[in-house]
Formats: structure tokens, sequence, C-alpha cells
């Protein structure tokens, strides 16, 4: 055994490579391939995002519409109920009906202009 005294210890970071720790920053290298294929999948990506996120709008005004027209419909079946027992003379009721039936056929036919500006 030594008889010196240890005058001081310096730390050591075990490793199980026995390496020595690198003081540089960790750095990446890309190949010109690499860094192009990396940036065509982020806008890839990017674009698949915003198509989804356009069909979902699209989607919901769609359901939004098609509720409207239901509730449109719903009234229009109503106030021809109404017109059926109403005491109008028969001219005048079957005018009021020819012409509820007519709103009600150009809200069916006319219902895929509800989705277009």
């Amino acid at each position: 055994m030594s008889s010196q005294p240890v005058k001081s210890v310096t730390p050591f970071d075990f490793r199980s490579d026995f390496e020595q720790q690198s003081t540089e920053p960790d750095k990446i290298s890309l190949t010109v391939a690499e860094l192009a294929g990396l940036l065509e999948d982020a806008r890839r990506t990017t674009a698949d995002m915003l198509r989804n996120e356009q069909v979902q709008q699209q989607a919901d005004a769609m359901r939004a519409s098609s509720e409207a027209l239901k509730t449109a419909l719903a009234q229009i079946v109503q106030l021809a109920e109404l017109l059926e027992t109403a005491s109008f003379s028969d001219e005048i009721r079957d005018e009021a009906l020819t012409r509820v039936r007519a709103l009600a056929a150009e809200l069916i036919d006319g219902q895929g202009n509800l989705f277009h500006p």
C-alpha cells in the first residue's frame, strides 16, 4: 500500500464502455435525400390534416342543413294537416294544399343546392 495521503478525488462518470464523455453537443447528420424525405413526409402529413379538417367541416355543414331541411319539411306537413281540417271553401283548401305541396317538392328537389354556396 501507498503511504501518501490522498489530496483530492476526481469524480468519474462510470460508463460500461469506459469511453470518455464527449463535451460537444450531439449532432445529427442527414443526407440530402433523407432531408427531402422528411420534408415530403411533413408536407404530406400537413396536407392530410387539412383535407381531413375540410371534410369534417363539410360533413358538419351537410348534417346541419339536413336537420334544418327535416325541420322545415315537418313544419310543412303540420301546415298541410292544418289546412286540410280548416274551414275554407274546397277551392281555397285545394289551392293552399297545392301550394304547400309545391313548396315541399321544391325543398326536396332542390336540397342538393342547399349544400353549395
